[in-house]
């Protein structure tokens, strides 16, 4: 079933059952804002820690059990050129229990106690609450320099989206804003999203979408989510004035290891382009354990304790990661880049070709088996459904897929930014 409950809030029940729990998922999505970013994932933990009804975490932890263990979970992340403010339950089907016939409806109220039913004092949130999250926050924001490896992705972002304000700031929000981020602001916040926020609705699991709806238009929600939302574009970030000037940053601390972070966009491949064929490429140069880089660059020349390549489908980027001794940089990135021309010039091999296309095709037949891929697919549906492969498609392109579309990606990468943390 597929509803549009307003404008900009829609309900997509996917009744399968496979599964042996269901899962809700509320995402509220908004264009990413630099000055944001710190306020939602703030309104994230509070919410998620405290409620009207439950005032601790413990008292949610409690309900949590009495419902047989549902998990509840609340989180920001990017999502195309968009924040989303995602809650979500996931608890066992009541089909399993001796006594659930309250299960779904029970859940489902759960979830709008969480979203709905803010913990405040007054016209504030609960200033214990409100305390005890930002210092969490600000302990986990501290702890990052530690964590070399997000310190060099981070770098690295910053580079790529140097010319894109909104990007800079990351999606877990920066010590400064949460220093200056006050009680006041984050309800102001919070009551602009659930006014505004374009709202999916996502239901997957062994349910009955009539009962469902029933229970939806009884709670809390049908009275929260009945106004129009604002609209939502889709826009991409441009990367035409790094492939003309690379950006380039070098970064020294007292470590014992180095990293280094390169970045390509791989925008104008050939007409014959295969929609696949970057992800098959990625994996050959350094996306699995039987790549390029790994083979070369970490098990026979040993430049590298780890090093590993990625591509985003939807800013068509390839990025890669390695950690290192500083005095292996050079010869290091000498290598690697024989590994893109290795690929480039036509040399990747038919089994080389065949492993990664068995790859591809289990990695998804094994994503199928969980809900998250099927509430995910749901929102790409319903945002920017044109991404979006089915399997018999799927399957077509990872057939018609052959040397020449692979290299013909390699041939089209353009080195944009390029992050060292050299360790002294």
């Amino acid at each position: 079933m597929k509803k549009r409950l307003a404008k900009n809030i829609f309900l997509n029940i996917n009744p399968i059952k496979k599964f042996r729990t269901i899962k809700i998922q509320i995402d509220f999505l908004r264009p990413l804002n630099k000055d944001e970013m710190t306020s939602r994932r703030l309104l994230a933990n509070v919410l998620s820690n405290s409620t009207k009804d439950y005032p601790s975490f413990q008292a949610i932890n409690d309900r949590e059990m009495d419902l047989y263990g549902s998990e509840i979970n609340v989180y920001t992340r990017n999502l195309l050129n968009f924040n989303d403010l995602a809650f979500s339950v996931e608890f066992a089907d009541p089909a399993f229990l001796i006594d659930g016939k309250t299960q779904i409806k029970d859940n489902l109220d759960l979830l709008g106690e969480i979203i709905f039913k803010p913990n405040l004092d007054g016209t504030n949130f609960d200033n214990e609450a409100f305390s005890t999250e930002k210092r969490n926050l600000m302990s986990n924001l501290l702890s990052i320099q530690d964590n070399q490896d997000l310190v060099s992705s981070l770098g690295l972002i910053k580079l790529i989206y140097r010319d894109d304000p909104n990007r800079q700031v990351p999606i877990f929000g920066s010590v400064e804003q949460l220093e200056k981020l006050k009680n006041d602001q984050l309800l102001k916040a919070y009551q602009d999203i659930i006014a505004n926020d374009l709202v999916i609705i996502n239901v997957v699991g062994n349910i009955d979408e009539t009962e469902f709806l029933e229970y939806l238009n009884e709670s809390i929600f049908a009275e929260k989510l009945k106004n129009d939302r604002n609209d939502l574009t889709i826009s991409f970030s441009n990367f035409d004035n790094l492939i003309k000037n690379p950006a380039n940053q070098i970064e020294h601390k007292h470590l014992n290891q180095s990293r280094i972070g390169l970045a390509y966009a791989t925008e104008g491949v050939s007409k014959d382009f295969n929609r696949l064929a970057p992800q098959v490429m990625n994996l050959i140069l350094g996306g699995d354990d039987q790549s390029q880089l790994f083979l070369q660059v970490r098990e026979k020349n040993s430049l590298a304790y780890s090093v590993s390549s990625t591509y985003q489908p939807i800013s068509h980027l390839v990025t890669i990661q390695a950690g290192l001794d500083a005095k292996s940089i050079e010869e290091a990135l000498r290598l690697i880049n024989d590994q893109i021309a290795y690929i480039k010039n036509g040399k990747v091999t038919d089994e080389q070709i065949k492993h990664a296309q068995k790859v591809m095709l289990t990695r998804r037949k094994i994503s199928t088996d969980s809900i998250q891929y099927y509430i995910m697919r749901s929102i790409w549906e319903t945002i920017y459904p044109k991404t979006l492969l089915t399997n018999q498609q799927f399957e077509d392109e990872l057939d018609n897929l052959d040397k020449k579309h692979v290299a013909s990606v390699a041939t089209h990468m353009h080195a944009i930014a390029q992050y060292q943390l050299i360790g002294d």
